[in-house]
């Protein structure tokens, strides 16, 4: 099995874009692309069912080197912590059970996965939705449902007050069987010396 990752493509999605960002002069896709803890992130501290979605680049493995006819896995991460920010958080840890992460796109059906994030961690574990093995039901992934995957994340709740639901790193894992190339029998040509 081979692996690649897919990062947002920098594109907004045209879905609503309801978060926040640590960073005002950066899109929301550039905060998420790498897993630097802290340092550039989106957040939501003070609303219920507020969206986001990221377009995602193309793969960066050609279609002829991923093999279609056997199993091809497509799981949505995030990195999240549920902080706390203010002076001393009385009754903690605690937790928020409402991020929703879901794989979405053109021609893909897939649900959305509820994770739970806890407080006064800090450390951004990371938190995956639904692997899926079919684009859609009974619709195997193809190159052009890897082409047109997005990520969506959404609060369904409103979180405490003092307790920003912050993402650092948003992107896809594809586990994959690479293609063979055939051997090609050259010995017709050349003679039965070669």
């Amino acid at each position: 099995m081979a692996s690649f990752i897919m990062l947002p493509d920098g594109v907004d999605a045209g879905e609503p874009n309801e978060w926040h960002k640590s960073d005002i002069g950066e899109t929301e896709e550039t905060l998420v692309q790498s897993d630097d803890g802290a340092t550039s992130y989106i957040y939501e501290q003070a609303s219920a069912n507020q969206e986001i979605t990221f377009t995602m680049a193309d793969p960066s493995v050609a279609e002829g080197d991923i093999d279609f006819n056997e199993t091809v896995t497509v799981t949505p991460y995030m990195h999240a912590d549920y902080t706390f920010v203010g002076g001393t958080d009385i009754g903690a840890p605690h937790t928020y059970t409402y991020l929703k992460i879901q794989l979405t796109g053109t021609g893909l059906s897939i649900a959305a996965s509820s994770e739970t994030l806890t407080t006064e961690d800090g450390s951004y574990p990371a938190y995956s939705g639904f692997a899926s093995t079919q684009k859609a039901i009974l619709t195997d992934w193809d190159y052009e449902g890897l082409q047109n995957c997005q990520v969506k994340l959404e609060n369904t709740s409103r979180p405490r007050r003092f307790h920003p639901i912050r993402v650092t790193y948003v992107y896809i894992i594809v586990d994959y069987t690479e293609a063979t190339v055939a051997a090609v029998d050259n010995a017709p040509f050349f003679g039965t010396n070669f």
